[in-house]
């Protein structure tokens, strides 16, 4: 009796999944949003080397 499957068939089955699921994460609105490239101002492009903080928080005697 024959198996029903084959474990490289499945494993190259699941790569192609994961190549899959992985460029749709790549390319989404989101993952670009968290990594500062999404045409927003975030806190990682909004470093400025006047600041005190390695954030890029303001100084205690600049805030208003």
């Amino acid at each position: 009796m024959e198996r029903a499957y084959s474990r490289t068939r499945i494993l190259v089955i699941l790569g192609i999944i994961l190549v899959l699921i992985m460029a749709d994460h790549l390319r989404s609105p989101t993952f670009a949003f968290n990594s500062g490239h999404g045409n927003v101002e975030t806190a990682l492009n909004q470093r400025d080397e006047t600041t005190c903080a390695p954030c890029g928080a303001p100084c205690p005697s600049t805030r208003d």
